[in-house]
């Protein structure tokens, strides 16, 4: 082997295999590669090392099952006892491809050989996930206690000790029907849920039920909330979970999302869908689910950035509050790629007609949802048929199964009940800080240092815009020129870079510095047939925004006479008459004047 390990006799990893007292992939596997090197035919075969040098000198490097394959099925009679022996390196090979994605009989080993080559690791939680990073996804709070039925109304914990039963086959379950016929949904293939309903129709209920179902089957290492609130009254009580359940921006005051936060924390979940995607590619999986078993089976390693990803359900009620054009773009985008990340959006609102609602965001949500809607209309939108608005009572709901509707009924938990049951999670030990999603920033040019060469293909259009508006926003480029915010705010500090609009004053507009489209052009043709380079001061002063009345310093890359040219004249902001008109107007006045005295002489004939 390449990178020789200290353990290295049979018969020491056999021992070790039997005292491990956790059942998992990686151990099925130990004992079939133990079996395997029993198997193979070569007296006294003790030291692994040894054994993968035989496999080498045998099968070529690497050890893949098509490398076995080839030399077991191949006419020549030589050997016939290895061939039959090397069965058992292909049932190996077999389990591991279905367990753990790996395809390389030497890295399986290694893998195997690194795991057992520290007996006090399998018995000491801490030291392993030290050493190995969390081969469980419980050991973190391995203390931590599931809420108990106690905790609810009695009427409702038959319920619950059945959706138990029942959801332990999930990856993440919803709850559609509360009901003695209960019944679930596994929105792990369809992982955006989208809720319509009239208000007081139950909606913010549904999401509660889904909750407080979700803290009973879940540990706080599994899943992750990000709550984003429209009423500052509602979702309270989730607040005290934030150890424990809560995701998180870095810098957020709060675990609850609301107004123009929802927008960059909807940016940072995509850039972890992202990172998931990536590290999915680098274990060679599709899913969360193949990775996390992949993990806990110690065949990923910590070091190489890998990690246990929990479930991370985005939750927005009202969802039409949150939405912009930036919002509903960023939406559009986590809906198409987080299918399989462990990434779910539950969403809820009551203005399903709301044009800010788009058909291309409506269209990513693969499950919809109806509680009472008041016409046809507004339930063929949410579930392309009508039916919706014949429910009647709070709590009931309607959803498609194939090609039919389905009623549900969801249950009413009082809100004292979610708060007694958020208060025995948050009294126990939790982690030292919510679960913190990448930092989102918005990457802008350096205001110091723009050059004309490198602006924006919309730079003119922009400056032109701003300065016939009167108005310095990055949301009329957005508006007015089809942007996305990023490339917008590119351009407002590009103008603020070459001294058309005035520095950042928060929530004021910024002062747009040319009066009129004229001098403006004058300015711009001169950036570009002189290929000016423009540096402005960062602070602001009375004395910047009105630096355009005097000379623009040009930088001179060739001969030092020119020094003295300016790119404009000192007053630029002046109206500027061009000479080539003077002589027109002294023409039309004296033809004027002659018009008047021949009219003044014909007058008095």
């Amino acid at each position: 082997m390449k990178d020789e390990a200290r353990l290295e006799n049979i018969e020491q990893l056999k021992n070790l295999i039997e005292a491990d007292p956790n059942e998992h992939a990686l151990k099925e596997i130990a004992t079939l590669f133990v079996n395997a090197m029993n198997d193979w035919p070569t007296q006294n075969q003790t030291n692994i090392n040894e054994y993968i040098e035989e496999l080498y000198n045998y099968f070529g490097n690497p050890i893949t099952k098509d490398a076995i394959l080839s030399k077991t099925t191949s006419d020549s009679s030589e050997d016939s006892w290895r061939k039959e022996s090397a069965a058992s390196l292909l049932e190996l090979l077999d389990i591991a491809e279905k367990q753990n994605q790996e395809e390389d009989l030497e890295q399986l080993i290694q893998t195997i050989v690194k795991y057992y080559q520290n007996p006090s690791a399998m018995t000491d939680p801490v030291t392993l996930v030290e050493q190995f990073g969390g081969y469980d996804e419980k050991m973190d709070l391995s203390s931590y206690q599931y809420p108990t039925l106690e905790l609810l109304p009695n009427l409702l914990q038959s319920l619950f000790s059945k959706i138990g039963q029942e959801a332990s086959d999930y990856k993440l379950p919803l709850l559609l029907d509360g009901s003695e016929d209960l019944k679930l949904r596994e929105i792990y293939h369809h992982p955006n849920i989208l809720l319509a309903g009239t208000i007081a129709f139950g909606k913010t209920q549904f999401v509660y039920n889904q909750l407080v179902m979700w803290l009973y089957l879940y540990h706080p290492a599994q899943l992750k909330l990000v709550i984003c609130r429209s009423k500052p009254v509602d979702y309270n009580t989730f607040a005290t979970l934030e150890k424990h359940f809560s995701a998180v921006s870095p810098g957020a005051k709060t675990p609850l999302v609301e107004g123009k936060q929802a927008c960059s924390t909807i940016d940072a979940i995509i850039l972890e869908c992202e990172q998931r995607l990536n590290l999915f590619q680098k274990a060679g999986v599709k899913g969360v689910e193949d990775y996390n078993n992949k993990f806990v089976s110690r065949t990923l390693d910590p070091n190489l950035g890998h990690r246990y990803l929990p479930n991370i359900v985005l939750v927005m009620d009202d969802i039409q509050t949150f939405l912009d054009e930036n919002t509903i773009k960023s939406l559009i985008a986590l809906t198409q790629m987080n299918l399989y990340t462990g990434i779910y959006l539950l969403a809820v609102t009551s203005q399903i007609m709301s044009r800010k609602i788009t058909p291309q965001l409506r269209a990513n949500f693969s499950v919809r949802i109806g509680m009472k809607l008041m016409s046809q209309n507004e339930s063929k939108k949410i579930l392309d048929r009508v039916g919706a608005e014949k429910l009647a009572s709070p709590g009931e709901l309607i959803y498609e199964q194939g090609e039919r509707l389905v009623k549900g009924t969801q249950p009413y938990v009082e809100y004292n009940f979610i708060a007694a049951i958020c208060e025995f999670i948050s009294g126990q030990r939790g982690y030292p800080s919510a679960y913190l999603l990448p930092i989102y920033e918005i990457e802008l040019p350096s205001i110091g240092d723009f050059d004309i060469e490198t602006r924006d293909q919309l730079f003119i259009e922009a400056a032109q815009l701003i300065v016939m508006h009167q108005q310095g926003s990055t949301a009329l480029i957005q508006r007015k020129l089809k942007l996305g915010y990023n490339r917008a705010g590119r351009i407002i500090d590009q103008l603020e870079a070459a001294g058309i609009v005035g520095p950042f004053e928060g929530s004021k507009a910024r002062e747009v510095l040319y009066p009129d489209e004229y001098t403006l052009n004058l300015y711009l043709d001169s950036l570009t047939k002189n290929n000016y380079k423009i540096d402005t001061p960062s602070g602001s002063s009375d004395q910047d925004k009105n630096f355009i009345n005097n000379p623009i310093e040009r930088k001179v890359h060739g001969d030092k006479n020119n020094d003295t040219e300016s790119a404009l004249p000192k007053n630029i902001n002046k109206l500027i008459t061009p000479q080539k008109y003077n002589s027109k107007i002294l023409l039309y006045l004296v033809i004027l004047t002659i018009v008047t005295a021949f009219l003044y002489w014909m007058s008095k004939v």
